[in-house]
Formats: C-alpha cells, structure tokens, sequence
C-alpha cells in the first residue's frame, strides 16, 4: 500500500525499533558549485553501503516549491533537495538522472540471513516528492538483491506521474501556485534470500530544459521481529551520517521487549569519553538524549551508548555510531570584540555609497555597472568614474550614519520580506538617477551567546556580506606604477560562471606579458606553445575569434594555461564600455581569469606592454570569511541569499555588506532567521530577538587564561583582564560557568577530567 501525505509529520517515517540504512537521505553531505544555490554530492562508484552515486541538489531558500516544514516553520528538509543537472551546468562534471544507493540488509542490523529467510525481516521504504510548475517527475524504485547482487522478490516503486501530478498547491511569496511535497511510503515483508537492497531514484523530463523532478529525505527502515531483548528503536545523529548539526544533540530511543531496559544501567560515550546524558522511560520507551553543543565543521565524531536489560541472565548490548558534521563557517574568534564594548550611543551602521553614470558611447558594449563582487569593489575605490551620488546627508568621509536597519529600495519599487522600506543612502543621485550604484555597509553586529545562527540578505543584485572591516581590490599592478584595475572575475567558484580558476586569497604576484600585440584576438587561438607565457600574466585580446566554437573566451585562456601562464587577462580591443562577464564553459580551465576594459586601465597597460616596460601586477580574492555571497546577475529578479554559521565566541564581530545595482528595480534587505523561520531586520529595537549592531567598539582588551602552573601537587588558574571562568567535562562542551571565579585560584588535580576557559565579559 501507498501512502500520500502533505509536508507537516515527521521528516522519515518507519517502526519505532527500526534501523535506518540509508546514508544521507537529505541529500545535505554536498559540495559548492558556481551557482550557490546548487550543491554536488556523490561518489561515482560507492559500493555497498558507501552512500549515494554522483548527485545535484537545489536548495530550499530559492522558493521553487512549498517548504517541507513540520508546521512550525523549522525545515525539516535540510537545506537543500534532489534536484538533477546535466554534466557541464554549474561546473557539474558528471551528474546524471538516475542515483543510486546500495546496502547491506545484514551488516549494521541484528538481521541474519536466518532471520530474513524466516520472513522475521521487515522494511518500511519513504520519501518526500515535488516538481516545479511543471509535470517533470522522479520515481524511486526499491529492489532487494541476493548475495550475488541478482534481484529476489517485486520491485517497489515510490512517486512518479501520477503521484507528482496528484500535489496540491500553494502560494510561497513567490509562486501563488507552487507545489506541496507529498510523501509516499511502502512497508512489507523482506523477500528470502534478500541480502542487500538498491534504492533508484529515475527523474524524467517532460517540459522545459531541466528536470525538476524533486526528491528528498529518503529513508529505508528494517525491523527484526525475531529480538526478545531491548533494542535501539532510534539513533539521531544515525550511523554514518554526513552532514550533520552543526548544533549536535544526540538522541537515542530504546526500546522494551520481552524484557525491558534497566535505565540505571545506561551509559553514553561521545569520543570515547563519558557524557552524563538525561534519560526518560515512558511505558516501554526509554529516550537518553545529550546535548553536545556546537561542534567543529566536518569533524568527524563517534558515540557508544551501552545498557542491560532486566532479564535472567542479564542481557547487555553496546551500539557505536559514527556521524560527521556539516561543513559550515565559523565566525574567527580572533575577531570578536567583548560584550560590553559596544558603542552603544552609536547604534546601526556606517554606510558608503558611490554611484557612476552610465557610458554614452552609442558603441560599447556595457554601459552599466557589471554584476560581479569583484568590480563593485573597484567602484567604491572610485575606479569606474565620479561619484555622482547625492551626498548632502553624508558625514565626513562621505559616509552615511544609519541609526536604524538596512531595509531600502528605491521609490516605488517593492521590499519582499518587510513592508515600508526606506530609500537607499544618498540614490537618487545628486542629477536625479536611480542606476549603477553600490553600497558599502560596515557594523559590528553583537551575538549575545554561542551557537548556530542564520543570516540573509535580498537584494536584485550582486552582493557579498562578510566577517571584516576593509575590502580587497583584486587586481593592481605595482610596478613600474602603483595602479588598481576595475576587472571582472571569471571562476568556477563565481555565480553561473563556468571557466576560470578560484582567485587566490594570498597575492598571486607576476610579470604581464602581452600575448596578442597585433589586437587581433585571433591571434590567441595558437599561443599554447609559447614559451614566453611560463610563470606570466597573459594579457588577451577577445572578441569574434575563430577558434573554441561556441567557447572562445575559454579557449584561448586555456590556451594560455597550456603555455604555462598562470592567470589571465582578457580584454575587448576598441570597447569604451565596461568590462562584462563571460559565459562560456570549459571546466579545464583552471587559472585565473579577469576580464577588464580598455577605458579602465586597460589602455595604460597595454602602452606599457607594448613600449617594452616590465609590468609586474597582483591577483588576490577576497579573504575575509564569507557569510552570504550573490556574485553574479539575478535573472529572476530579487532573492534571498542565506547561510548559516557558527558562533563559538559571543562578542560583537565586525561585518561588512557590499551591494551593488545596475539597472531596473532595486532593494536591500539584511536579516537574522529564527529557527522557526521568522525573519527580523538586523538592529531592529523594536523587536528584543534581533541581533544588534554598532557603529564602533570600544578599544577593551580580551582576557586571556594564562599558563596554568603546577607547584607542590596544586593546580593553579590565572587569567588578565576581566572574564568569567567557565568549565565543561570535554572540549566540546557544555559549558558552564565556575563556581569559584577567584582570581588567581587552585583547582584539585584528581577526579573527573575537566576543561577550563576564559569568556569574556
């Protein structure tokens, strides 16, 4: 039987005292793409038991469907789903329609060949199904396989047409007919004979150019009726868990039998070292849970739980799972200023805006601001042209001073999360216009307590919010002259760019070396074997070259990294406009590659080159750590970016927002998310969740735990400058504050293991 449900139960669904087999049925142990938004995840040959085969995912905040919340508003899908692309999108190199996953039936059960071949082996196979707006489908296919990996019993089918088309529908603040999920589940009997199961999972496309046959939390549950004895009914985080937390509370159902659980006798390990967890009973469901806290991002991590049943003779049972953590940012502590040393007569943020005009030249072939991170960058060192922001409200330095929130759009135009926005800073412009324009934003935003946070901003257009107080011009050349270059970025790591190196976070430095001197750009179709080019920059000429088909810019920067060059330049001889980004594809190429223009700096440098002047430059990206990032153009207009992160250190955290605009409607929003899903302005007074932020900080010193020293058998503890003393029985928590919070002071040297350390004030 098939059973249909709305998002709004449970996330996997089986028998209490059930096994869960499968390895990431969220689909959440991925990896980036050049698309944000799009994760890759996968082995290509993972065997029995070694997770999923190569799979894309697509991530819950683009709003493409219903959320698949638990009615509270918390996801209980993860961040992102199933979600196939053809190899060669988003620097994919090798996804496909069809996953798979394999698993032992026998090796992490108390099943037996006996036991299943007795008919006591029962499963229960779920997941969760949706599409777009249009009819495209997945259908998962259960098959239970022998030993020798041959096909035993009825294949079980989940989803499919009929299923997908049978989804209701809503409105999700940005379709009023987007699809629900809907679950199906199938439970039986396991075939005899049956030692393994594959689990295949076929999308198919009926409309549009790709598939959006959607699956997630994919879950297969196996039951041994056989047990007279208690058994684990639930493990949370399960074993071999990927992708896990970062917050991490571990959970372990137990369940009675014939005989039931003595709950004196219950023991927990995380790491192999004992946790104190709490237990509850409930008629014969015992529940041991523990809070390990925040844990460190793709730490990889084990916990035991042991226990004893009342029977005669006594009846005991150890189970070890192994789990790793997600893979998540952590604010540096190194950055964090103490609670407390908030300028709080300074509330809200310092904003910079500068605004070009758009290029007249009938000819060129970018008359707007580019979007791209990299150049916007270059418009706030005033290397695009004048400001011709309207500045009269601005403070010195030309910076605004906003008490309030980052909520603007320019008039008329919408907010999409909060009603009443305010204009932007200084836009119009001092001669009326509303277009090409970027904002820089700095604060010091205070987190009150360690752990998990979530932070978004929606805007139209590119954007990077990150944890520093200064930004990083990416290209400069430093001799024979000190000159910064506007250019925009081509990387595989860049939003929906497909060539291109990630740019290096320490200076790349080199010579240029000029390698189409003729400004024909055909010229660069043969330069692979051009000695000249090893260890250099190689500056390009593009344009309608008559090499790469339909990746020409790819093409010859691929050539250039064949000739040894270790990055490269490209530029449009003769264009007056400003540098634009390419869309080409070409995975190997793996240097990188800056676009600039001939009216910004690209003139001077080629002058230099071709009068024989030794150019030396350096490349840098941006090193600071990243919260949220939108590098690139919004074809479908205004969106959340969003991400998550880690506080280990409460402070305030210095953080620095840069967006840019180009054309057509514009906003700026900057959130925190509560884990209900509600989403509050940072720095609104009137609500007291919101995360505050601060023009400044005072200059207050952090405390620091001294070397603890050891005389005559005593332990002695010191620290400078003001904190509290806090103390946890492990690394990772929890912890508490110290009883004693004398400074200096003695701690016994025996008894149970403890940790020791100084928060600040």
């Amino acid at each position: 039987m098939g059973l249909a449900a709305l998002a709004g139960g449970l996330a996997f669904v089986g028998a209490a005292e059930a096994v869960e087999l499968v390895t990431d049925g969220s689909f959440e142990n991925t990896q980036g793409s050049s698309l944000p938004i799009v994760k890759i995840g996968g082995k290509a040959n993972p065997g029995v038991g070694g997770g999923w085969s190569i799979f894309s995912t697509y991530a819950y905040s683009a709003n493409y469907t219903m959320p698949l919340t638990n009615g509270a508003g918390a996801n209980i899908g993860g961040n992102a789903y199933l979600r196939p692309y053809p190899a060669g999108l988003y620097g994919i190199a090798n996804s496909s329609d069809t996953v798979t996953q394999t698993v032992s039936l026998t090796a992490t059960t108390t099943l037996t060949p006996a036991t299943i071949d007795s008919g006591a082996g029962n499963y229960v196979m779920s997941a969760w199904f949706c599409t777009y707006l249009s009819s495209d489908y997945s259908t998962l296919t259960l098959t239970f396989l022998d030993s020798s990996m041959n096909a035993v019993g009825t294949p079980v089918p989940l989803g499919g047409s009929n299923f997908v088309a049978a989804l209701p529908t809503g409105n999700n603040g940005r379709y009023d007919n987007a699809n629900f999920w809907g679950l199906d589940v199938r439970n039986g009997t396991i075939p005899a004979s049956a030692r393994n199961a594959q689990i295949l999972i076929h999308s198919t496309l009926l409309a549009g150019s790709g598939i959006d046959g959607y699956v997630d939390l994919v879950s297969l549950d196996v039951t041994d009726s056989s047990l007279t004895t208690p058994v684990v009914a639930t493990a949370d985080p399960a074993d071999n868990a990927g992708g896990v937390g970062p917050v991490v509370n571990i959970t372990v159902g137990l369940q009675d039998r014939s005989t039931a659980v003595d709950t004196n006798s219950i023991r927990l390990w995380l790491d192999n070292l004992p946790v104190t967890p709490t237990i509850q009973k409930v008629d014969t469901n015992t529940t041991v849970q523990y809070a390990a806290g925040l844990l460190p991002a793709l730490s990889a991590h084990t916990y035991s739980i042991a226990f004893s049943d009342t029977g005669t003779p006594v009846a005991t049972k150890t189970n070890t799972y192994h789990f790793t953590v997600a893979n998540y940012l952590g604010l540096p502590p190194s950055l964090a200023s103490p609670l407390g040393s908030e300028n709080a007569n300074q509330p809200g943020f310092r904003v910079r805006v500068y605004e070009v005009d758009s290029l007249t030249d009938p000819a060129a072939s970018t008359i707007d601001l580019p979007d791209s991170s990299e150049f916007s960058e270059g418009v706030l060192a005033g290397l695009a042209g004048p400001n011709v922001a309207n500045l009269s409200g601005a403070l010195s330095n030309n910076v605004f001073s906003v008490p309030t929130v980052v909520h603007w759009a320019k008039s008329g135009d919408p907010s999409p999360n909060f009603p009443n926005p305010d204009l932007f800073p200084g836009i119009p412009g001092a001669f009326g216009e509303d277009l090409d324009f970027v904002h820089e934003v700095l604060t010091y935003v205070r987190f009150p307590t360690s752990g998990l946070y979530q932070m978004g901003v929606n805007n139209n257009d590119d954007l990077r919010l990150s944890v520093e107080t200064s930004g990083t011009t990416t290209l400069k050349m430093v001799a024979p002259t000190n000159m910064a270059i506007p250019c925009v970025a081509i990387a595989t790591n860049i939003t929906q760019l497909l060539f291109g190196g990630a740019l290096p976070l320490t200076p790349l430095t080199a010579s240029v070396a000029y390698a189409t001197p003729s400004g024909n750009p055909d010229d660069a179709c043969f330069i692979s074997t051009n000695a000249l080019l090893a260890g250099k920059i190689a500056l390009l000429d593009r344009g309608s070259t008559n090499c790469g088909g339909a990746n020409p810019n790819a093409y010859i920067a691929h050539q250039a990294q064949l000739a040894g060059a270790v990055a490269v330049l490209e530029i449009t001889p003769g264009d007056t406009g400003f540098p634009f980004r390419l869309g080409d594809n070409d995975p190997t190429v793996t240097i990188p590659v800056l676009v600039i223009g001939e009216s910004f700096g690209g003139s001077v440098l080629k002058s230099l080159l071709t009068n024989g002047v030794v150019v030396t430059a350096t490349i840098q990206g941006d090193p600071a750590a990243r919260i949220v990032e939108w590098n690139g153009p919004k074809t479908f207009g205004s969106t959340d970016s969003i991400a998550s992160f880690g506080v280990t250190q409460p402070g305030l955290y210095p953080m620095r927002l840069v967006a840019g605009h180009s054309t057509g409607a514009a906003n700026l929003e900057w959130f925190s998310i509560l884990p209900d899903g509600t989403r509050i302005l940072i720095n609104d007074t009137t609500n007291p969740k919101a995360l505050l932020a601060f023009q400044s900080v005072k200059n207050t010193p952090r405390p620091v735990l001294n070397p603890p020293t050891l005389t005559n058998g005593q332990l002695t503890l010191s620290w400078t400058g003001a904190g509290t003393l806090e103390e946890a029985t492990s690394i990772n928590g929890t912890w508490s504050t110290s009883a004693n919070q004398t400074n200096p002071q003695t701690v016994p040297t025996t008894g149970p293991m403890k940790f020791y350390r100084i928060h600040a004030q």
